[in-house]
């Protein structure tokens, strides 16, 4: 289990990352190898077809990859990253 001071300066990290405010994106629970984080969709993210742009999706993916893999205690980045 993740200490709590660990665990409250992963959200206060988050909280001020400038890319997760840009795009709304909030940590809502983190644990060792685990995050759930959340986005809110606006308009500004659709696609050309008025759907969510997969580069939006991929970032609120990414944030949650980002905060998962780090909360081990160690540096973590991803060189590659695929979905299927």
């Amino acid at each position: 289990m993740m200490n709590e001071n660990v665990k409250n300066a992963f959200f206060k990290q988050v909280g001020r990352e400038p890319f997760a405010q840009k795009f709304g994106i909030r940590l809502l629970e983190i644990d060792d190898g685990y995050s759930k984080v959340e986005m809110k969709f606006t308009s500004d993210m659709e696609n050309i077809l008025g759907m969510a742009h997969g580069g939006a999706i991929f970032a609120l993916i990414d944030e949650a990859f980002e905060t998962a893999s780090n909360s081990h205690g160690t540096i973590a980045v991803a060189l590659n990253m695929n979905i299927t």
